[in-house]
């Protein structure tokens, strides 16, 4: 293979990816998370003390434990979002190869005309390949690591395939095609799994709305009336002892407990409901992290204007 020249390999050297980069932006979320769960969790206690509300002490540790885990969520929804967008130009990659071929150029030749173009997060991965091809790699590793970049089940399946007809050889062209077709095929059936599953994700948000709707009624209006009896308990001597023993339970009976017990159990489902929601929409449990957000805010409100 021809070698490259001193200016041609640092303009490629340029367009790779740098390997540290991502390490780096782990490192720096992760540093971000410790930081803001150490500031709002003790917040939360002191002006829990301080307004003698538990309440906002409950509100800061859930806050704080999301705090803690969303830059590294969403560095990690960033890197989902990626090589979602690189399954979603696989296909056009490989018509972009198939245009190549049919033009006259062989495959490794059609794969570094194809680094030029615009295909989202894949454009980067394909500079790397042709710097990688163009340096003298093998192309076995070449391949490898070019499928280990890109990191999705679809990509190093096409990879393999890649390999499959660069060594059998004969005609590129159809092959091409034809592991282009494979690739939409596997994509669309994916389109017909999420958009099947879909009305099951909106189960949970109803299912979980509802359990929200009877907590705020039984804590606004039965506890409520707990509250009332217990007042008048209190402002008639003697009263909770009458009627044997129904009346002094009334009275013991800790409103607020009930109350915290309905915003755990929120919490809770809010908790289950989200990661099952994130694995049935997106196939991730780290995307439920965001049904789980949006779940314990409706939670939040929903008990703040009791």
């Amino acid at each position: 293979m021809q070698k490259a020249s001193p200016h041609y390999k640092r303009k490629l050297e340029a367009e790779m990816p740098k390997p540290s980069l991502i390490h780096s932006q782990k490192i720096k979320y992760g540093i971000i998370s410790v930081v803001a769960a150490l500031v709002i969790i003790p917040l939360s206690f002191h002006f829990s003390n301080l307004y003698e509300d538990t309440y906002i002490r409950d509100i800061g540790i859930i806050f704080g434990i999301l705090a803690g885990i969303l830059p590294l969520t969403l560095l990690q929804l960033r890197e989902v979002q990626r090589k979602d967008s690189i399954d979603k130009n696989l296909p056009l990659f490989l018509l972009a190869l198939s245009s190549a071929v049919q033009s006259g150029a062989n495959l490794i030749r059609a794969i570094e005309t194809t680094a030029d173009r615009n295909m989202g997060a894949l454009t980067p991965e394909l500079k790397n390949l042709r710097a990688n091809l163009s340096w003298g790699m093998p192309i076995e590793e070449a391949f490898e690591n070019f499928a280990d970049k890109m990191g999705t089940k679809i990509s190093r399946r096409v990879v393999v395939l890649l390999e499959m007809a660069l060594k059998i050889g004969g005609d590129i062209r159809s092959n091409l095609e034809m592991i282009q077709k494979h690739v939409t095929e596997l994509q669309n059936l994916e389109k017909e799994r999420k958009s099947s599953l879909a009305p099951y994700t909106f189960t949970i948000y109803i299912s979980f709305a509802v359990f929200i709707g009877i907590a705020v009624i039984l804590s606004s209006q039965f506890f409520s009336e707990f509250e009332t009896v217990q007042e008048l308990l209190m402002d008639t001597p003697g009263a909770s002892t009458q009627g044997g023993g129904m009346f002094s339970s009334i009275a013991s009976m800790d409103i607020e407990a009930l109350n915290t017990i309905l915003f755990n159990m929120a919490i809770i489902e809010a908790v289950f409901g989200g990661l099952a929601a994130g694995k049935i929409g997106a196939g991730s449990y780290i995307a439920g992290i965001k049904h789980i957000i949006v779940m314990i805010i409706m939670a939040v409100v929903a008990f703040m204007l009791i």
